[in-house]
Formats: structure tokens, C-alpha cells, sequence
């Protein structure tokens, strides 16, 4: 079972949530996320973004805990869950395919070729920024949903 954890620093209390799991996840282990980091949110308007992807080190099986690598997210594992906040108000989920492509040739000179991870990282911090770059009046929360993201157990 995997294991949910909020990446968050505690001493940035108005940093946007990010969570990610411990060891393997699937797509229940999402579901039950969503509900769980819903549960703890106040209000209106919002998001939580699942990042579906990977890491970078997985060379085979998912590539996201909601798709395989030929999938893509389906309706019936959107509708798996249905989060609400402390107060009742519904949270909106959006997926984003993430580093799906291959991590072990960079695309960035500063990015070692032996580093799939730092790769992984520096992608997400662009998508993230990029989805951010745009949300509106939303408040987003991201939930990394790939095995290990929040580090292997």
C-alpha cells in the first residue's frame, strides 16, 4: 500500500501544496489521495492537479499510477473519487500527462544524461509553473501520481 505524503516544507505555510506517495501506488491509492487532501482544504475554487507520469527510473510497467504507457487517464478512474473540502464545496480534479517521454536523453545541457531524476524534476518545475502561470482565481494542490515520488519505502 503506498504510503501518502505532503512534500510541502512546514515552514512555508503559504507554499502550494505538493504530495506524492511512498513506494507504488495505482490508481485506488489516487482516488483515496484526492479524498484525503480534499478533506483538508477550506472553500472555494479548488484544483487539484494529478500529475500522471514518472520520475524518470521506472524502465518498465506504469509510467503513472492512472495510465499505463499506452493509456491515457479514462473516465471511470476519474470518477473513483469524488473529493470534497472540510466544508462540504467541491474540488475539481485535472490530470496532466507528465514526463511521459524518455528521461535518459537530456534536453537540457545542465541536466546530466545519468540523472533521469533531475530531468524529471526540472520538467515537472516547468509544468507546474505553467499551470500556475494560469489558474485564475483557483487555489491549486498538486498530487504527484507516480510510484516513489515522495521517495521509495
Amino acid at each position: 500500500m503506498a504510503r501518502l505524503v505532503n512534500m510541502t516544507p512546514a515552514n512555508q505555510p503559504k507554499a502550494t501544496p505538493i504530495w506524492g506517495f511512498g513506494g507504488r501506488c495505482n490508481r485506488h491509492d489516487i482516488a483515496n489521495a484526492v479524498v484525503q487532501i480534499a478533506a483538508g482544504l477550506k472553500g472555494d475554487n479548488h484544483v487539484i492537479h494529478i500529475m500522471s507520469g514518472t520520475h524518470g527510473c521506472c524502465t518498465s510497467g506504469p509510467t503513472g499510477a492512472v495510465s499505463t504507457r499506452e493509456e491515457r487517464f479514462a473516465d471511470e478512474d476519474r470518477s473513483l473519487a469524488d473529493p470534497k473540502t472540510s466544508d462540504r464545496k467541491p474540488v475539481a480534479l485535472v490530470v496532466h500527462d507528465f514526463n511521459t517521454e524518455n528521461t535518459r536523453r537530456p534536453e537540457d545541457p545542465a541536466v546530466k544524461a545519468e540523472d533521469p531524476r533531475g530531468l524529471a524534476m526540472a520538467r515537472l518545475n516547468q509544468a507546474m509553473q505553467a499551470i500556475d502561470a494560469k489558474k485564475g482565481n483557483t487555489t491549486s494542490t498538486y498530487l504527484l501520481g507516480y510510484c516513489c515520488s515522495a521517495a521509495e519505502l
